[in-house]
């Protein structure tokens, strides 16, 4: 049994670190609820970064100990007590209404409207309706359902993913509220056919007794709502919210891939070459190794200025060459497909017309998945647009190591796989690596012109200097023999 008496000081209070150990070992240190509800206290303080305190790894059955603990839990349902206050300045608020696009009323919408996809818009996930829209960031999430005309509920209101109510429902940007009315009482036709006054909408204010139109839903209750099983309509799995909500906090732009999507096939974009390397290859091609004989050396004898007819007789083994074409005709399935395409946070982004994106993620959760097999990286790889490499930069030599590294990491088709293990989110890039496209023996060339040219040196310049040279020794030799 362990005495207060008998405590070491070093238990007790443990030594100062190194900030160097600090950064260190930033992760494994439990959250210092304390500091936090400091901060709440505060005035004019809403948001602070939550240090971390020092975490103790086994129990010595202290009083310090236990009194420290039950502290920190004491703390930690005030913190969670928290009660969040709106003004009407920043208050935004949306409505539950998973089963509106599926409705009888949606359909007459859709029928016969070019300008709606449902498909692309994912109408039947959209279960959230903004209702101030003026206070919401449209430009970044939510969709406006085009062509919806005035007679209809709804029209020009913006309609969220399950993903996007939620990531705003948890970051208190937002409140989502269960309804106990219809949608066309919440918002009405802005036109009738025939005479007579649209009806009025029956929205209540923040200041209003709002609680007659439907109850506000917690976190808790959004989750329940929000979160299902992959392939359910109006929720999204755990894995690929936390995969979202990781990268709208990370400052990216992400935007979900309706099920199925194809991308169109596209044209190689090859770099232009040289002169001189199109003369080499026509010189060399005909010194190709097509058909190797059975016997006997594969370099023929003979007489080589350069590597590349050699290397070229040496490459009898076919080797893979990216094309723009699919050679597997299967379409990709869960959890090995494209969910989300995301762009960095550079420059302007529409919505409804955004540029080629910048990474495609697949999200894949540990507890139900395997290691994909070949056939599902290929298939997941060619479910992507071809996107070659750049080409080399001019000035920069053929066999340069950063720039292969570069141009292999990049591939002619690349995704991220986000893997989540309870919680705990890793990218990994798999790619479709053009290695046979990287031809370093064009390199050895290179340096043996250049080696060849660095020997012969400068040529010798005639004039002042070598004049110079000659007068003096002539002058001098004239005048003792003419003395």
């Amino acid at each position: 049994m362990a005495f207060d008496d008998d405590d070491d000081n070093a238990i007790l209070h443990p030594a100062k670190r190194a900030a160097g150990e600090e950064a260190d070992e930033h992760e494994d240190r439990a959250p210092d609820y304390r500091i936090l509800a400091s901060m709440l206290n505060k005035k004019g303080r809403s948001s602070q970064e939550v240090r971390k305190g020092e975490k103790d790894f086994e129990e010595h059955g202290t009083r310090v100990q236990e009194d420290a603990l039950e502290t920190s839990r004491r703390v930690m349902d005030e913190v969670l007590s928290y009660e969040r206050h709106f003004t009407e300045d920043n208050w935004v608020r949306a409505w539950y209404f998973p089963d509106w696009w599926v409705s009888e009323q949606a359909s007459e919408i859709c029928e016969g409207n070019e300008k709606i996809d449902a498909d692309d818009l994912l109408l039947e996930d959209r279960v959230a309706i903004v209702e101030h829209t003026k206070r919401f960031p449209a430009r970044l999430l939510g969709r406006v359902v085009p062509g919806v005309k005035r007679k209809y509920a709804a029209s020009g209101q913006t309609w969220l993913l399950p993903e996007e109510a939620l990531f705003l429902v948890e970051r208190g940007s937002m409140e989502l509220w269960w309804p106990d009315l219809k949608l066309d009482e919440f918002f009405p036709p802005l036109e009738v056919e025939g005479e007579g006054e649209p009806p009025k909408s029956r929205l209540t204010g923040i200041e209003d007794d709002e609680y007659t139109t439907g109850i506000p839903l917690s976190l808790q209750g959004a989750y329940a709502m929000l979160i299902g099983y992959p392939g359910e309509r109006g929720k999204v799995p755990l894995a690929r919210f936390q995969v979202y909500s990781t990268l709208k906090r990370a400052g990216f732009h992400v935007m979900p891939v309706k099920r199925g999507f194809k991308p169109e096939p596209q044209t190689a974009t090859e770099g232009s070459q040289s002169l001189w390397k199109w003369l080499v290859s026509l010189i060399s091609s005909g010194s190709r190794n097509r058909n190797p004989p059975s016997l006997g050396p594969l370099v023929r004898p003979g007489l080589y200025h350069s590597y590349n007819p050699i290397f070229q007789q040496l490459a009898i083994i076919p080797r893979h060459k990216p094309t723009t074409r699919s050679s597997v005709h299967a379409d990709p399935d869960d959890p090995f497909r494209i969910h989300y395409n995301v762009w960095k946070a550079e420059g302007s982004f529409r919505k409804g017309n955004p540029p080629p994106p910048d990474f495609r993620v697949c999200v894949v959760d540990t507890r139900d998945t395997a290691f994909p097999t070949l056939e599902q990286i290929t298939a997941l790889l060619e479910s992507t647009p071809y996107d070659p490499p750049p080409p080399i930069k001019p000035g920069v030599p053929a066999g340069n190591v950063g720039q292969m590294h570069l141009r292999l990491k990049h591939g002619y088709r690349n995704v991220l796989i986000a893997v989540v293990d309870h919680g705990i989110i890793s990218f990994n890039r798999f790619s479709d690596a053009g290695f046979s496209e990287e031809i370093l023996f064009e390199a050895f060339d290179d340096r043996v012109r250049n080696a060849a040219e660095g020997k012969k040196g400068p040529a010798k310049k005639s004039g002042h200097g070598g004049g110079k040279r000659g007068g003096k020794r002539g002058g001098k030799r004239g005048g003792k023999r003419g003395g």
